[in-house]
């Protein structure tokens, strides 16, 4: 049988453990990272059909939008190149395979699948690479000449610098678990120098409570416990967790 109190006590050991990360400002990041242009800005799913309409947008995850944007704007501010952001976005064809999971959404061609309104500008500065993708993981995703991101990335370590990754986005449990995790096991593949960053404030899941997940027949979500768990999962495979990245200290 399940034990509730030891599952219960795990639970608040890797809450506590994910809380006691540290928060950074952007000129520690940059220390850490040996520069501005070793960062690349890695932004996953902020477009419109999760953060602003269709069955999969969430409140909860449009929070992160804000966040993500001063980021932006706090690294450009310090030289950081555009060909350092690097947007991984869903664009489905209309009978995706990956609708059998999840509700039809992000169609390519259609509102969902553009960028949320904040991030426009960002992905219109020239030299920005952006990757459409047909899976959670967006490693598998392509860019306009066909490359797909997995290369990009390769070319990135085999620099043979130190490359910093910063992940922000959403899901914390999908998308940015599974891209984050590819990023940090191909450079465990290839034994490259490489810090893989994911900070809190700028990830999110989705919730969708028991009810109504029944009433609808889709799986529930609680947002807090898979937030927790994957951020958990992540930091023990080597993924770095900080709990901000800001201008100034935290209190």
């Amino acid at each position: 049988m399940t034990n509730t109190n030891k599952n219960h006590e795990f639970l608040t050991h890797i809450e506590n453990n994910v809380k006691k990360s540290p928060a950074w400002t952007i000129d520690e990041l940059l220390a850490k990272a040996g520069g501005v242009e070793n960062v690349y800005l890695v932004y996953v799913d902020i477009i419109k059909g999760f953060c602003d309409i269709g069955p999969l947008s969430s409140v909860r995850v449009r929070e992160m939008v804000q966040p993500v944007k001063a980021l932006t704007d706090s690294l450009l501010e310090r030289g950081l190149l555009a060909s350092n952001l690097i947007f991984l976005q869903d664009a489905h064809p209309e009978q995706a395979v990956e609708f059998t999971s999840f509700a039809p959404h992000c169609v390519q061609g259609t509102i969902e699948a553009e960028i949320v309104d904040e991030l426009r500008s960002y992905q219109d500065l020239p030299g920005v690479q952006v990757y459409s993708k047909n899976a959670t993981n967006g490693l598998f995703g392509v860019n306009q000449e066909g490359i797909p991101f997995h290369e990009a990335v390769t070319k990135i370590l085999a620099r043979k610098a130190r490359s910093t990754f910063v992940m922000v986005g959403d899901c914390t449990d999908l998308c940015i678990y599974q891209n984050t995790m590819g990023i940090r096991l191909l450079a465990n593949e290839q034994n490259a120098d490489v810090e893989v960053i994911v900070p809190i404030s700028h990830v999110r899941t989705y919730d969708l409570p028991i009810d109504v997940a029944n009433e609808i027949g889709a799986f529930a979500h609680n947002a807090d416990f898979f937030d927790i768990v994957f951020l958990y999962h992540m930091k023990a495979n080597g993924i770095t967790l900080v709990t901000n990245l800001s201008e100034k200290k935290e209190e």
